[in-house]
């Protein structure tokens, strides 16, 4: 099960990388549009979802947002399950595992699941809203924001089914005295 969702969490993070190394493609063609003086790349005949009817400078900014929100909002669950995220070593070093999972333990269930419940909720009404109203942008841009707004709840339901995970995982080794990866 662990390899499982280490397997997992690695190609989710592969995923974002690619996302990472996508947008400087899309960077570098929108610097050569720009240095050419083109506004527009390509018109299609019929609008394609997600672009509309034509490649565009701005719509070209708004992929660069898209897959930027993407590889941040998903990597952030693998990078906490795998334990990779920063924290203050300086005091972390010095602490022996147990207490160091105490603490850590503290943390997800005072501040961490407290924080992302609350924050699902009205993450979730924000892409609702931009579905429902059939949010596009005004200068030419992508077609259908909520793509990118979507990313928020996604991001913020996998951070907080992993915090929760974590902290039940933590609860039972600490209560049966086994050790963690901490």
């Amino acid at each position: 099960m662990h390899s499982l969702s280490t397997r997992l969490c690695e190609w989710a993070l592969n995923l974002c990388g690619i996302c990472l190394l996508l947008i400087a493609f899309v960077i570098g063609a929108g610097v050569l549009m720009h240095l050419m003086g083109m506004s527009q790349l390509v018109a299609f005949e019929t609008p394609y979802w997600l672009l509309g009817s034509s490649i565009t400078f701005n719509s070209l900014m708004g992929l660069q947002i898209l897959l930027f929100t993407f590889a941040m909002m998903l990597a952030a669950a693998p990078v906490m399950w795998l334990d990779r995220h920063v924290r203050v070593d300086v005091l972390h070093a010095r602490l022996s595992s147990r207490s160091r999972n105490l603490i850590e333990l503290i943390g997800h269930l005072l501040l961490g699941i407290p924080f992302f419940t609350l924050l699902l909720l009205p993450a979730y009404r924000f892409a609702e809203r931009a579905y429902v109203t059939g949010e596009l942008s005004t200068d030419g841009g992508l077609t259908d924001i909520y793509i990118i707004k979507a990313a928020l709840p996604v991001g913020v339901a996998l951070f907080l089914a992993v915090l929760v995970l974590i902290v039940v995982m933590r609860i039972w080794y600490w209560a049966t005295g086994r050790q963690t990866h901490a």
